[in-house]
């Protein structure tokens, strides 16, 4: 063997060893490195790689969903952003894919593998969907950033990261739920937390809240995920194998490797399905509640004059449409409703019940009864008024004196002369108590309506109502109006 041969078999050797020393040191997968001198940055699309633009103004790992776009999440492991399943960067537009072919959630697909919304409308979607008005294919619906992820006739509701329908002032009452107001074109429970009930604050979605609370993943660290009924981030439970891996009440979808509820099974205060058989309750929270198919939950809670309850029902807020959570007097007047919330201050002392009730086939929920002190609303002689077939007969001549409390509303009824017009009026209350509405009625039909700081006033020719009875209706335009007026009718 020649010097040079036995040259070459070293280096092949030492190569060899080289290479298998390199192979045998397993090193895990770096993070992204933004280096000694840091890369700044305004906003994520700044940052390279995957990475975001943190609190610092420089580009570093994602800790949430949240610092990802609406299309991304946060590995967490890597502590990247990286593309959701389902999406990718490989278009943004139809006409960056081959002839035949649509670009949905950023990749090129048969038509056969696409469902069309040709009008541009959500309602032309499966459930979960919604339309990319670009290129006119329903795509999952991942909530919202801004207003511009949402329709036209959409807002976008940062605190749920949802999209919400857009309200005004003046279609607030129809668009918005019982509770709710119009506040920035949108509908909301509060805008400060003044203006919750006891032991409440005002949340970043408008909502009233005994603690902040979650609405999706982006509200968590990653690897916590957002457990929805509860607003808690926890850790997401492993895929369940059988029966015997979920809680009682539940039960294993192999499928899905998910635990989904039993049959619907009453909870542990029932029955108190009517008033008759409310279940007394204190100032405390009720937990693991179920409401089945047709079922409504009562409670019973005794108050003294000037009492303020406040109710806070807890369950999964994507359902909160289905709740009704109403205060009822002893007599079963509705005081005070809305849909998780409700809250009265009460003038009598006495028992008053609360009902909470779903559309739903079966909700599980948690309730909270919370007590302060507060002033109370003191009906006026004419209750109980507070509907159309409890309006009270208006004599003509008379000048009434009334009170609207919270969520009330008076009615009364007027017989109109033939050949005569009518002019209603309110006057005497203070607008920054809450502006108050007057409206006259031929049955449901809405004739006119008024509100106005210095005085609410609706005329109407004698051959529009002449020889007619009429209802006419005063009202809060905030439901949480306390203002009392005087209140005269001239048939001209």
């Amino acid at each position: 063997m020649t010097l040079a041969s036995v040259a070459v078999r070293a280096l092949s050797l030492g190569l060899i060893v080289l290479a298998w020393g390199a192979c045998s040191e397993s090193k895990p997968s770096p993070r992204p490195d933004a280096g000694v001198h840091p890369q700044a940055c305004e906003r994520r699309e700044d940052c390279p790689g995957g990475q975001v633009c943190a609190q610092e103004g420089v580009c570093g790992s994602c800790e949430s969903n949240g610092q990802c776009r609406l299309t991304e999440r946060c590995d967490a492991e890597a502590r990247v952003c990286s593309w959701r399943e389902g999406w990718g960067g490989d278009c943004a537009r139809n006409e960056e894919c081959a002839l035949g072919a649509w670009c949905h959630q950023g990749q090129c697909l048969p038509r056969i593998a696409v469902s069309l919304c040709p009008s541009g409308t959500k309602d032309e979607c499966p459930t979960g969907q919604r339309c990319n008005l670009g290129n006119l294919v329903c795509e999952e619906d991942l909530g919202c950033l801004e207003d511009a992820d949402c329709g036209a006739s959409e807002i976008c509701n940062t605190g749920l990261h949802a999209c919400v329908p857009r309200c005004t002032e003046a279609n607030g009452s129809l668009v918005c739920a019982p509770g709710e107001r119009c506040a920035g074109s949108r509908c909301v429970q509060c805008v400060e937390s003044a203006e919750c009930g006891p032991g409440f604050l005002c949340d970043a979605a408008g909502r009233c809240a005994v603690t902040p609370r979650c609405y999706s993943d982006r509200d968590c660290r990653v690897p916590l995920s957002c457990h929805v009924p509860t607003g808690a981030c926890l850790e997401r439970p492993p895929p369940c194998t059988s029966d015997e891996t979920c809680s009682a009440s539940q039960r294993c979808d192999i499928g899905t490797g998910t635990c989904v509820p039993r049959a619907c099974q009453a909870d542990a205060l029932e029955p108190n399905d009517s008033p008759s058989v409310a279940f007394p309750v204190s100032a405390s929270q009720y937990l693991e509640l179920t409401l089945c198919a047709g079922d409504v939950d009562h409670f019973a809670m005794a108050l003294e004059r000037g009492d303020q309850l406040g109710v806070n029902v807890e369950g999964d807020p994507l359902a909160e449409s289905s709740f009704s959570t109403v205060i009822l007097d002893a007599g079963g007047r509705v005081l005070s409703s809305g849909r998780m919330l409700a809250s009265f201050v009460a003038a009598l002392p006495g028992t008053y019940v609360v009902r909470v009730s779903t559309l739903a086939p079966a909700q599980h929920y948690d309730v909270g009864f919370f007590l302060s002190r507060g002033t109370p609303c003191d009906d006026d002689g004419q209750e109980p008024n507070d509907t159309p077939s409890t309006a009270k007969p208006y004599a003509s001549g008379t000048v009434v004196e009334g009170v609207i409390c919270p969520q009330d509303m008076d009615h009364f009824t007027l017989s109109v002369p033939a050949g005569r017009g009518v002019r209603a009026t309110l006057s005497n209350y203070s607008a920054a108590s809450g502006l108050l509405r007057l409206c006259l009625f031929e049955g449901s039909t809405e004739l006119g309506c008024s509100e106005d700081p210095s005085g609410a006033v609706v005329a109407l020719p004698a051959g529009a109502v002449g020889g007619k009875t009429l209802t006419a209706r005063v009202s809060g335009d905030d439901a949480r109006a306390t203002n009392g007026y005087t209140f005269q009718v001239e048939f001209p």
